[in-house]
Parts: C-alpha cells; sequence; structure tokens
C-alpha cells in the first residue's frame, strides 16, 4: 500500500472552490424555476385580467306568464235590454267579421210581434174560410172542406181559432139552409105553374070559377115571390162574406205590412261579429232575458300566438321592445323540447299593483314566438292558449369585470351602512 499524498493549502482551496461552483448552479437553476413561476402567475393573471375586461356575458331576467291569442279577446255585449229571439253561432264556432251572432228584441217589440202574428193566423184562418164559401158560389154541393185549426200551446188564441172556424161553419150551415129553401121552394113553383097551366084550359071553357082561378094564380105568384126572397138572401149573405173576406184582406195587409217593419226593426238589433275568431264562453240561450251592456259571450282571436309576461318593476329599466327572449312553455319541458324562440314585442306605460300571483308590482308585456307547435319526434304539438310560459329575456352584455366590481361595491355599501 502505497503512503498517501500530503494534504497542502492548494488541494483544499481547489476543493472548496468546487463545492462552491456547485451550490452556483444550484442557485442559477432556482433563480430560473423563480422566475419562471412569476412570470406564468403574471401571464396567469394578466390574461385572466384582460378577459373579465373584454369578455361579455349575458344578463338575463326570468319571467312568468301564460300563452294568450295575439289579438285581445272581444267581450259582446247585448245592445239593449229585452229577449234573445235566436242565437246563430254555438260554442267553438268560427266566425268571421260580419257573421250574425244572436238576436235580441225588446221586451216591447217582441209583445207586439208575438200579438201581431196570432191575428195574422187567425185573420187567415177566418179569410181561408170565407173564401171557401165565395168560390162555391152558394152552392153547398161545391164548398171545399173547411180549414184546418192550427195547434198552438197558447189557450186563449186557440180558443180564438176555433170560434173562427164554428163561423165559418154557421155561414155554411145558413148557405146550406138557404139551398135547402130555394131548392123546395123553385120545386113548388114549378109544380104550381104546371097547375096553373093545366087550369087555364078549364078557366077558359067555363069549367072553373074566376075566383078559384085568380086564387091559384096567386099562389103561383107567392111561391115566385119566396124563391126571390131566398135567392135575394143567399145573394146577401154572399155578399156579406165578400165584404168580410174585403175587410179581413184590408186588416192582414196592414199587419203583414206592421210585421215587416218590425222585422226590420228586430234586424237591427241583431248582433254580428265585430272580428274574426272563435266563439267563447258562450252566456245566452234562446228566451233569455238579457240587459243593457251585459257580456253575452266573448270571441277569441285565431291569429298567432304570443306570451304575455309580468316584468316585476325592478328589471324594467333595461327592457326594451325587440329584445330577443326564450320561451319554456311548462307543458313541455324544456330539457325534452327545448325553448321558443321569441321578441318583446310590447310594454306597459305603468305597473299594475301586486296579485296573487305576481306577488308585487309589475309591467305587462308581451313575448312573440317565433313557432306554433314544438316538435315530438316527427309530432307537432300546437301551443294552446292559456298555457304557462316562462320567459328568459336577455337585457344586455357585461363585463365580467363589472360583475366582481359589483361585489365589492355591495360589500362597501354594506360597511358603510353598518357604520
Amino acid at each position: 500500500m502505497p503512503p498517501s499524498a500530503p494534504i497542502t493549502e492548494e488541494s483544499k482551496s481547489k476543493k472548496k472552490l468546487q463545492v462552491w461552483d456547485g451550490s452556483a448552479a444550484m442557485v442559477e437553476q432556482g433563480r430560473h424555476w423563480s422566475s419562471a413561476l412569476i412570470w406564468t402567475f403574471a401571464l396567469l393573471f394578466g390574461s385572466t385580467l384582460l378577459w373579465a375586461f373584454t369578455a361579455k356575458l349575458d344578463q338575463t331576467i326570468t319571467v312568468r306568464g301564460r300563452i294568450v291569442p295575439a289579438g285581445r279577446v272581444r267581450d259582446v255585449e247585448s245592445p239593449s235590454a229585452g229577449v234573445i229571439s235566436q242565437v246563430h253561432v254555438t260554442e267553438g264556432q268560427l266566425i268571421a267579421r260580419g257573421d250574425p251572432l244572436f238576436t235580441v228584441e225588446a221586451k216591447g217589440l217582441s209583445s207586439r210581434r208575438q200579438a201581431l202574428l196570432s191575428t195574422v193566423q187567425l185573420l187567415d184562418l177566418q179569410a181561408e174560410g170565407m173564401q171557401g164559401i165565395l168560390s162555391s158560389g152558394g152552392d153547398p154541393d161545391r164548398l171545399p172542406p173547411l180549414p184546418t185549426v192550427p195547434v198552438v200551446a197558447d189557450p186563449d188564441q186557440a180558443s180564438k181559432l176555433l170560434t173562427a172556424n164554428q163561423q165559418a161553419l154557421q155561414m155554411r150551415s145558413q148557405l146550406v139552409q138557404l139551398a135547402n129553401k130555394l131548392a123546395s121552394a123553385r120545386q113548388t113553383l114549378e109544380l104550381k105553374t104546371a097547375i096553373a097551366a093545366d087550369m087555364k084550359p078549364l078557366f077558359d071553357s067555363g069549367g072553373m070559377s074566376r075566383n078559384a082561378y085568380l086564387e091559384q094564380l096567386n099562389r103561383l105568384q107567392e111561391i115566385k115571390s119566396n124563391v126571390a126572397n131566398l135567392e135575394e138572401e143567399r145573394s146577401k149573405v154572399m155578399g156579406q162574406v165578400a165584404s168580410q173576406l174585403n175587410q179581413t184582406n184590408r186588416q192582414l195587409l196592414g199587419l203583414r205590412a206592421e210585421l215587416e217593419g218590425l222585422k226590420e226593426s228586430i234586424s237591427y238589433r241583431t248582433v254580428k261579429a265585430p272580428s274574426a275568431g272563435q266563439v267563447f264562453d258562450t252566456a245566452i240561450k234562446r228566451s233569455d232575458v238579457v240587459n243593457t251592456s251585459e257580456i253575452a259571450l266573448k270571441i277569441v282571436p285565431r291569429n298567432r300566438l304570443e306570451a304575455s309576461v309580468n316584468i316585476q318593476d325592478r328589471d324594467i329599466g333595461f327592457v326594451k321592445l325587440g329584445m330577443p327572449a326564450s320561451v319554456s312553455v311548462d307543458s313541455f319541458p324544456s330539457g325534452e323540447f327545448g325553448y321558443i324562440t321569441g321578441e318583446v314585442k310590447s310594454l306597459g306605460l305603468d305597473a299594475l299593483p301586486p296579485t296573487q300571483e305576481t306577488q308585487a308590482y309589475s309591467f305587462p308585456a308581451s313575448i312573440s314566438l317565433d313557432q306554433q307547435e314544438v316538435l315530438a319526434g316527427d309530432n307537432k304539438l300546437n301551443l294552446q292558449s292559456g298555457m304557462a310560459v316562462s320567459a328568459n329575456i336577455k337585457l344586455r352584455s357585461r363585463p365580467v369585470i363589472s360583475i366582481v366590481t359589483d361585489m365589492f361595491t355591495k360589500q362597501l355599501e354594506g360597511v358603510k351602512r353598518f357604520r
């Protein structure tokens, strides 16, 4: 084993220099990593700060409401007090503007019209009976059957019609009696004329006294006079029938003219549809009594649907017409059926007081809908008026930094209030 070399001062210095060089390298490497971390954090902070100032976040509000027709529901009122004589439409019926809805008869007009109709019915029956008598010329064999008495619900009217029919029957009976008497008198006249003709040769030859022959001629003259009286009486009866028929016809003309006037007056009381749509909430039926300005029915427009929503007063500040909105229908969850796009169509000019639904002052607004249905696979599901909806209205885009500053501002205001 060779002897170890002696350690000199020079060797010690070299070893110290080697140790120092290694430590310097380690320090240099540590400085490098620290600088890299600092620059990384600075870059991240700068990027975040830049993003906070430049990036935009959409500020939206969520409002509740319901789907309603785009046009307002029209209330149709009765123009006057009276009786509903006719309803021209049914619940749910589609109508056009100007279509008749219902007819109102004023109570006085209705009573007068019914009285006129009853009188016309009675006079028509009388005229028909008298016309049958005149058409027969007084000959019972040519008399047509009696007119049929119409069946009516009013007992008083039924009694009047029956009385009119009995009067016609009495006239017929009178004519039959006159006809029988006249036929008998004519037969007697024919027989007496033949007897007088046979007696004349006897009287001329002196086989018969003058008084007896003149007495026979007197009887013949009496029979002729009786026949003439019966014919005159029949003519008088026929004249009376003709006179009554003329009078009845004149009355009928006047009554029918009055009925036409009433019909025109009633036609002015036929309420017509102010707009096209669908009949809804019909509250009347025939024979109902209505008062002036009483709502009889409603008309729901059949045009596009829209969302009617209420915006709380704290959210109304940035809401403007035309702002985009996304609408979710409660009946069709947005997770499955998505959102319906639209935009703010109208805004109320004043806030409405709190209600059970809104719970706070709110402004009414409407949102147009780009779709009138939602898709369920290959099927289309139509929206319906009255469905509840939630709408997200995009108010504006804000820098992210403003959200942070708002937080600090609120905290600072809280501290100030605490002081």
